[in-house]
Parts: structure tokens; C-alpha cells; sequence
């Protein structure tokens, strides 16, 4: 008879801790034409904040 090992250890993960699932965003790929780039790279420019592209995406469909 061999020895058992009775004891288990988790196995550590790398990286971050994941998010709960009422946290997690779900990624949507959207393809826009050319014109409406131009109008979405637009406002980012005119904002004080300089938002990136998907900021200004997220606040045109929340906000209107």
C-alpha cells in the first residue's frame, strides 16, 4: 500500500479576481460605418473630459 495523500489543495488562479455575475458586462461587437465614426469621434473631441470611443458610445445609448 502506497501513501494517499489526504490532503487537496485549491489551485491558485493568475490575474484578477472575477466579478459576480450581476457585475459582469456583456461584450457586444458592433460594426459602424465610417460616417458614424466620424460623428461619435466628434463629440469625444468636443468634450472637456475627452472621453474614449466607447464612453461616448455607452452615454449615446443610455442617454439618448
Amino acid at each position: 500500500m502506497g501513501m494517499e495523500n489526504t490532503h487537496t489543495m485549491a489551485k491558485k488562479t493568475v490575474g484578477r479576481p472575477s466579478k459576480a455575475d450581476e457585475d459582469k458586462a456583456i461584450l457586444v461587437p458592433v460594426r459602424f460605418p465610417p460616417h458614424l465614426l466620424e460623428i461619435i469621434d466628434a463629440e469625444a473631441s468636443a468634450r472637456l473630459d475627452k472621453p474614449s470611443r466607447s464612453a461616448v458610445i455607452r452615454d449615446l445609448v443610455v442617454g439618448g
